[in-house]
C-alpha cells in the first residue's frame, strides 16, 4: 500500500493540512511518521484543528463568505439580529448568507484521518498523552457536526475516511443526507467519549472532562428543544432529514441534566465572585463586568488572542462614538426591548419602562441615569446606561437626542403620538420649541448649540455621542453596549483588540441544567436518578445565577411553571455573546417575535426651561431609508444548503422551501 503524505503549512504556529499522494516523497513532504509519531507533528495537526473550530466569536461575520475568521471591521453583528441590539447597517430581516459546508467536512475528514490513524503509533506515545489525543480529536468532530446540524438538520455523518480515489469511486464520495436525530446522537457519542477519555486538566484553550461534560449540556438542550419545538419535517428515502422524533426530548433534556452535573465534581470552574460585595451595587456590576476581561474561573472553554499575531476589532466596531480613536463606532445599541428584561425602575403595567407621570406628562429627572440608579448590576455591567456617573474610559457617555426648548411648568406633552413611526425632523423643524441635530458636523458648531437658562452655559443638542438625525455615526437606541468591551484599549481603531472570547463559560451550564430540569418537569418527570427533585434543582441554579447578577432572588421553585423565567434569565446572562440568536431557534420563537417587528429605543431629552431630562420611548428611527423592521421567515430554521453542494450531489436533498 502507498503511504500517505501530508504537505504542512504553518500558519502564526498552528499549520493548515492538505493531502495529496504521491510516489516518490520531496523533501517538502512529510510522512505519517513524522506527523502520527511524534509530538511535534501530532501537536501542530491538534493545533490545527482547535484553529479551525466554528465558534461564533469576535472574527465571526454571518454575512461574509467563510463566516469564521475574518480579519476586517464589522459592520454588522449577530447581537443584531435577535432585539438585543440595534445597529447602523444591520437593516432588518437578514440572516446568515454565507456557505458553510466545505469548510467543516474537509475538517472533518483530517478529524477521521487522525482517529483512524493514530492507534497504529499508539507506541510512540505516552499513554495519557495518547488517549488525550485521540479524545480531543472526538471532542472536535462533535463541535463541527454541531456547527452543521444546528444549522441544516440532518446532514451526510462522516465518522470515517472516505479514500477517494483510492478506494472509493465518485459515485461513493455522493452521500446522502443521514437523519437529524442520527447527527445528534453522534455529537452525544464522540462528546461521551471525549467525557470517559479526557483528562481534568489540559492546557488553556483545549479540551477537557469538563469542557466536553459542559459542550455536551449545552448540545442536548439544543437537541431536545428541536424534538419538543420543531414543527419543520422533512422526509428523504425513508430518512428524517429535518426533526427529531418528540419522543426523544426527554433522553436529550435528561442528557444535558447530566453532563451539566459532572461539572459538580470539581471546583476549578464556578461563578465568578471575587469582586462581589453583598449588598453592594456597584460592585456587583464591577463584578460581572470583569468577568469578560479577566481569565477567570467562570471560563471553561475559551478563545485566546494576542498581538499581534491574533487580534480582533471588537472595540473599534462598538465603541461609544465618545471614547473612539477613530475607524467604526457605535454599531451595537442595545434596545429599549433587551433593557426592560431586567428589574430595578419604573415600569407600566405592561412591564414597559414608565417615563409619563399620571397626568400623561413626561417624568424629569436630573441625570438619564436617576432612572437606573436602583436598576439590577448586572444591567449596569452589561450595557452603557446614559450617563452613568461611573463612565467608560474615564468619560460620562453623553447620550441626548435633542432639547426641548419650551415651558415646561405644566409639564411636558409627548413629542409623538404613541406607537408613532415618524421620525422627529419629520415633525419639528428649525423653528419649533424640538433642537435636533441631523449631523456631528451640524451638532458639533457652537453657532448651533443651544443657550441654557443660565444665558452662558451652551450644550451640544444631540450630547458627544448622539443620536442624529440623518445617518451618521454615533449611537441610535439611548444605550451603549458595555459587555465584552475593554476600557484599556484606548486605542481602539482597527484590529487592535485581543480580548479572550469565552465559548462556555459556568454560567451558561448552570442555565442548560435549569432549563432541562425544568423542560422534564413539565413533560411530568420530577425525580432524576441521582434522587434530586429537578425543579427544586432548576430553582437552586437560577437562584445561583440571580443573586451574583444582584437580582431579587425567585422567592419559591413554582415560579418556574413559568417557561419564561428560565428563557429570559438566560437571554439576560448570555447576552452578546452569541447564543441567543441559536436559543430563539430552537425554542422556534423567533418568528413570533419578529413578525414585521420594529424594535423601541429610549431617546433622553433636555429641557432647558426646567433644567431636567426627559426619555421619549418610542420605535427606531428609519435612517437613509431603512425603516430597521424585522421578519423572520420560518424555512429559515433550516438554513439553505449551497446549491453548489446539490448540484455536485444530487443525492444531497435541500431543505424544505428553498
Amino acid at each position: 500500500m502507498k503511504l500517505k503524505k501530508y504537505i504542512l503549512l504553518f500558519w502564526l504556529g498552528l499549520g493548515s493540512m492538505a493531502c495529496t499522494e504521491l510516489d516518490i516523497p520531496p523533501k517538502n513532504i512529510i510522512s505519517d511518521t513524522d506527523i502520527f509519531g511524534s509530538t511535534e507533528g501530532i501537536m501542530s495537526y491538534v493545533s490545527r484543528m482547535y484553529s479551525t473550530l466554528p465558534m461564533e466569536d469576535f472574527r465571526y461575520y454571518y454575512s461574509i463568505g467563510g463566516l469564521f475568521n475574518f480579519n476586517g471591521t464589522k459592520y454588522k453583528q449577530q447581537s443584531c439580529l435577535t432585539g438585543e441590539a440595534l445597529g447602523r447597517d444591520t437593516q432588518g430581516a437578514e440572516i446568515e448568507n454565507a456557505s458553510y459546508w466545505d469548510g467543516p467536512y474537509l475538517v472533518i475528514r483530517d478529524v477521521n484521518l487522525f482517529i483512524e490513524t493514530l492507534p497504529k503509533y499508539i507506541s510512540a506515545h505516552a499513554a495519557n498523552d495518547y488517549k488525550t489525543y485521540l479524545a480531543e480529536a472526538y471532542f472536535i468532530r462533535a463541535f463541527l457536526y454541531y456547527s452543521l446540524v444546528k444549522r441544516y438538520g440532518g446532514v451526510p455523518k462522516v465518522d470515517y475516511v472516505i479514500d477517494y480515489p483510492a478506494t472509493v469511486d465518485f459515485e461513493g464520495t455522493m452521500l446522502f443526507r443521514d437523519s437529524e436525530e442520527a447527527i445528534w446522537d453522534l455529537i452525544a457519542s464522540d462528546l461521551d467519549y471525549a467525557i470517559e477519555n479526557l483528562p481534568t486538566t489540559n492546557q488553556k484553550g483545549r479540551a477537557n472532562r469538563y469542557v466536553a461534560a459542559a459542550f455536551k449540556s449545552r448540545t442536548m438542550l439544543h437537541a431536545g428543544s428541536i424534538a419538543k419545538y420543531n414543527t419543520i419535517n422533512e422526509t428523504y428515502n425513508d430518512v428524517r432529514i429535518c426533526g427529531v422524533p418528540a419522543t426523544r426530548a426527554n433522553d436529550y433534556f435528561k442528557a444535558a441534566y447530566e453532563a451539566s452535573k459532572i461539572l459538580d465534581e470539581t471546583t476549578v470552574y464556578g461563578l465568578y465572585e471575587a469582586e462581589w460585595v453583598e449588598n453592594n451595587k456597584a460592585a456587583q456590576a464591577v463584578n460581572f463586568g470583569s468577568i469578560f476581561l479577566k481569565d477567570t474561573k467562570e471560563n471553561i472553554f475559551v478563545r485566546y488572542y494576542k498581538n499581534p499575531e491574533s487580534v480582533h476589532d471588537f472595540d473599534d466596531s462598538t465603541q461609544p462614538m465618545q471614547t473612539s480613536s477613530g475607524g467604526n463606532n457605535s454599531e451595537v445599541c442595545p434596545t429599549l426591548d433587551f433593557v426592560e428584561m431586567f428589574e430595578g425602575f419604573d415600569k407600566d403595567a405592561n412591564s414597559r419602562f414608565a417615563n409619563f407621570n399620571g397626568g400623561n406628562k413626561y417624568k424629569l429627572y436630573n441625570s438619564p441615569f436617576d432612572a437606573f440608579a436602583n436598576c439590577e448590576p448586572r444591567l449596569r455591567a452589561t450595557v452603557i446606561l446614559p450617563m452613568d456617573p461611573s463612565g467608560f474610559m474615564g468619560k460620562i457617555i453623553d447620550l441626548r437626542r435633542g432639547i426641548w426648548t419650551g415651558l415646561a411648568g405644566t409639564g411636558i406633552d409627548p413629542l409623538l403620538p404613541e406607537g408613532s413611526v415618524l421620525n422627529y425632523a419629520s415633525v419639528y423643524n428649525e423653528s419649533s420649541h424640538l433642537k435636533l441635530s441631523g449631523n456631528f458636523s451640524f451638532n458639533n458648531q457652537e453657532a448651533n448649540m443651544v443657550t441654557l437658562k443660565d444665558g452662558v452655559t451652551k450644550m451640544k443638542r444631540s450630547g458627544e455621542s448622539g443620536v442624529v438625525s440623518d445617518w451618521d455615526f454615533g449611537n441610535i437606541s439611548g444605550f451603549y453596549l458595555r459587555k465584552y468591551l475593554n476600557p484599556a484599549q484606548t486605542d481602539n481603531g482597527g484590529n487592535k483588540s485581543t480580548q479572550s472570547w469565552i465559548e462556555i463559560r459556568y454560567a451558561e451550564v448552570l442555565l442548560n441544567r435549569a432549563e432541562a430540569a425544568n423542560e422534564l418537569v413539565l413533560a411530568g418527570i420530577t425525580t432524576a436518578q441521582t434522587g434530586e427533585n429537578y425543579r427544586d434543582e432548576a430553582f437552586r441554579c437560577i437562584n445561583l445565577i440571580r443573586k451574583r447578577a444582584g437580582a431579587t432572588l425567585l422567592a419559591s421553585p413554582t415560579a418556574l411553571s413559568d417557561i419564561n423565567i428560565v428563557r429570559t434569565e438566560r437571554r439576560k446572562e448570555l447576552a452578546f455573546e452569541h447564543k441567543t440568536y441559536w436559543d430563539l431557534k430552537r425554542w422556534r420563537i423567533i418568528y413570533d417575535e419578529q413578525n414585521n417587528r420594529r424594535y423601541r429605543v429610549l431617546y433622553a431629552f433636555y429641557s432647558t426651561d426646567a433644567e431636567k431630562y426627559f426619555f421619549d420611548a418610542r420605535f427606531m428611527e428609519s435612517k437613509s431609508g431603512y425603516n430597521y423592521i424585522f421578519n423572520f421567515n420560518t424555512r429559515n430554521y433550516y438554513q439553505q444548503i449551497p446549491a453548489g453542494e446539490i448540484t455536485k450531489n444530487p443525492n444531497c436533498k435541500q431543505n424544505p422551501g428553498y
